[in-house]
């Protein structure tokens, strides 16, 4: 098949660009739309019959004299002296619409010019290379510049040991903020799938002392693979990459591009720290949304204003590559700027969420505290848990509590700290927390071997589940279990002292 295909773009010449190929499609369209407005049949036999008429006959004639124009006629004719300055009553129709479908091919052929040129509003410029064209813009801007409340010089004091804790990779252990590019992409759809190409890509990245944001795009399929010639080309230069949400579409869509153009991504193998996902384990417990365009407004203070909808982008550009405006074509190059932006900063902010404990509000302080414990950094996560239970407010932050004793309780315990497990679960079924007391229950039964006091946990327990209607729960088929078994080991041990037969002491 890719023979045959090669083959027959040998003989046929290929369009070139989409445009160019839409363009006679959209003319013959145009033109018997125009033809139907101006000789409307009324029957299907009349659309046949004047499909098949090539000019009137005497006795039509005839006809069309005693009744007047036809008007059918006359619009014709008018369409014809619109396009071609003449009409063309004494040629066969199909010869006339040979006539029009040619003159308005060409017309189609010609691109409109927006009002000003995108390279005017976007400050871009032309670049050329052995692929062929494409549009460049770049831009920098001091380190030192605030983004919202975030300085980007910020960058440069993150640690690559607060990137690995933020990934959860072990093998980030080198990775440099102050090294890495930051990559986002404007598509034609939002799908993903082979159909769905990247016409507009985003970089930033720090070069002496400033960021630098840089933005490639193809003003027509065309130019796509001179646009991934040059991204290879500055992407080699790196080893470590930043995106938000990259893993699930932007890198899987530019890897599929490259492939189509027989190239490669060059960063395929490289470091990717995807910061939807520490931003996720960060902040989503008090954030109603982790959206990029969220997370800048709650965490760096920043409000976009005429800003394009994502889901509106695509259409923009398909717009563009019509012939339309450039202009709100513009405001989507500025959108992608932001997110190149903010992305940076919500990395540079993570990092130092991690390494100085910026979390204040509970929920924040608990999300903080998980994720170092997910890093195995076993002295700061419990540092964070009781702080999580210092700032939480009695009444409000009952949840925050539950979990950040859980987890204390269950460190104690993993530790082998039985007394301290015991007091941070007796508090956490204090405060609510119904797995608590299958947990306190298990720690009095097989650790301090109160057989009493944990039968007693776990009356506790069935009357706080019937109260809170959790009856028919996994947690109330353990207990009830556990009880009845509980009972049976009293009532052995009750007979063995009835025979004087000594119990075993009891021991912590």
């Amino acid at each position: 098949m890719a023979d045959a295909i090669v083959a027959h773009r040998g003989q046929v010449p290929q369009p070139r660009n989409l445009r160019e190929t839409l363009g006679p499609i959209v003319a013959v369209a145009e033109v018997f739309s125009s033809l139907d407005r101006a000789m409307p049949p009324t029957t299907l036999n009349e659309r046949l019959a004047r499909m098949r008429r090539i000019t009137p006959t005497a006795s039509q004639s005839a006809a069309a004299s005693a009744t007047g124009p036809s008007s059918a006629s006359d619009e014709l004719s008018a369409l014809e002296r619109s396009l071609l300055g003449e009409t063309g009553d004494a040629l066969p129709l199909k010869a006339r619409l040979e006539r029009l479908i040619s003159v308005a091919t060409a017309r189609q052929r010609q691109p409109r010019r927006a009002n000003r040129p995108l390279e005017d509003l976007v400050s871009g410029r032309v670049v050329e290379n052995a692929r062929g064209r494409f549009l460049l813009v770049e831009e920098d801007r001091s380190l030192e510049t605030l983004h919202g409340a975030v300085p980007l010089s910020r960058l440069l004091a993150a640690s690559p040991r607060t990137v690995a804790i933020l990934a959860g990779e072990p093998d980030f252990a080198s990775f440099d903020l102050s090294r890495s590019v930051f990559l986002d992409t404007e598509t034609t759809g939002l799908a993903g799938g082979t159909g769905t190409a990247a016409f507009l890509v985003g970089l930033g990245f720090v070069r002496e002392g400033r960021f630098v944001v840089r933005q490639y795009f193809m003003r027509d399929y065309d130019e796509e693979a001179a646009l991934l010639h040059a991204l290879a080309e500055d992407l080699s230069g790196f080893s470590a990459l930043v995106t938000f949400n990259g893993k699930m579409f932007d890198i899987p869509l530019l890897e599929a591009r490259f492939r189509l153009n027989r190239a490669r991504f060059p960063l395929a193998a490289a470091a990717h720290l995807d910061l939807l996902h520490p931003a996720r384990r960060l902040w989503k417990a008090r954030l109603s949304s982790c959206r990029l365009v969220h997370l800048e407004a709650q965490l760096l203070g920043l409000e976009r204003e005429g800003d394009v909808p994502g889901e509106e982008i695509p259409r923009v550009y398909f717009d563009f590559i019509r012939g339309g405006d450039a202009a709100l074509l513009a405001r989507v190059f500025e959108h992608n700027r932001l997110d190149i932006v903010s992305l940076a900063a919500l990395s540079a902010l993570a990092c130092e969420w991690v390494e100085e404990g910026r979390a204040e509000e509970p929920r924040d302080v608990l999300s903080l505290a998980r994720v170092l414990e997910r890093a195995e950094d076993r002295e700061r996560s419990g540092a964070e848990y009781r702080r999580a239970l210092q700032v939480s407010r009695p009444g409000l932050d009952d949840s925050v509590r539950r979990a950040s004793l859980a987890r204390l309780a269950a460190r104690a315990k993993r530790g082998g700290n039985v007394l301290a497990a015991v007091e941070y679960w007796q508090q956490a079924v204090d405060a609510g927390e119904l797995a608590a007391f299958r947990e306190l229950a298990v720690l009095h039964e097989h650790y301090r071997r109160d057989l009493g006091a944990a039968l007693e946990v776990v009356e506790r327990g069935l009357a706080s589940l019937l109260e809170a209607s959790a009856t028919a729960s996994h947690l109330t088929r353990d207990l009830h279990h556990r009880r009845e078994r509980l009972r049976r080991r009293l009532a052995k041990r009750a007979r063995r002292q009835t025979e004087d037969t000594p119990d075993a002491p009891s021991r912590l």
